[in-house]
């Protein structure tokens, strides 16, 4: 099965935020994010589903559109306006939950690749899906903490403020990939601890980051694959500062 969404992933974390947002003033208080300190295990925050998260206080982040990166692009209304934060620290650990709602569950599993070499295969089968796209979601945040006034370009970072994405996909799962501005993301080969859940029309998908100190700016993305979302058609937040 063809899938494009993660090939080409991240054009702009968010080609159309304001200049402040991306490179501008450091977020005012309403952008910063409080974390918890929680006494559960890292195992039981990535396995607990919303249960393990329910003492932990929630940030109800908004979400903006990036504008038509195609001509054959189809017009995307605001389906998904906002997700909900949780932040704990556990096991030496940052655990980042997020949790929105979407209407359809975009998701399927893989085809499992034949354990031989491509050329040594004796044929290939052409895709029957071309057009099909998947859920998924992203933490982005700087490599270090913002300093004075200033915080990274939302347009993945530049080459002296790199960032982290840590992507997790519906149907892939996840993976982590390092940017130093617009054009500049790859992937590092590596994987992280994450779970993804998908119940009464919402998704809850925590993430295993390391423990980032006070100060430092997260962003985020959610991608829905009803509306075709993939590479830097998506939804996306402005900075917000961890507590």
């Amino acid at each position: 099965m063809r899938i494009r969404q993660a090939l080409i992933l991240f054009l702009c974390f968010g080609v159309s935020a304001l200049t402040a947002a991306q490179s501008g003033s450091k977020p005012a208080a309403a952008q910063s994010l409080p974390v918890a300190t929680s006494s559960v295990s890292t195992d039981t925050l990535l396995s607990g589903g919303p249960a393990a998260w329910k003492q932990i206080a929630v940030k109800r982040v908004a979400l903006n559109r990036t504008p038509p990166l195609y001509d054959t692009d189809e017009p995307a209304t605001l389906d998904i306006p906002s997700v909900d934060v949780r932040l704990a620290r556990a096991g030496g650990k940052l655990l980042v939950q997020l949790t929105w709602h979407d209407a359809t569950q975009d998701a399927t599993v893989l085809a499992e690749v034949p354990n031989t070499p491509p050329e040594t295969r004796f044929r290939k089968v052409q895709t029957e899906i071309n057009d099909r796209f998947f859920d998924a979601a992203a933490v982005m945040f700087s490599k270090q903490p913002a300093t004075g006034a200033i915080t990274p370009s939302l347009q993945m970072g530049d080459a002296e403020h790199p960032v982290e994405i840590y992507y997790w996909n519906a149907t892939r799962g996840a993976m982590l990939m390092q940017a130093q501005g617009r054009g500049t993301t790859r992937r590092t080969g590596q994987i992280f601890p994450a779970s993804g859940a998908y119940q009464s029309g919402q998704w809850s998908v925590t993430f295993e980051l390391p423990d980032l100190p006070a100060g430092t700016p997260l962003a985020f993305a959610v991608w829905n694959g009803n509306q075709k979302d993939r590479d830097g058609r998506k939804y996306f937040s402005v900075w917000q500062v961890l507590e």
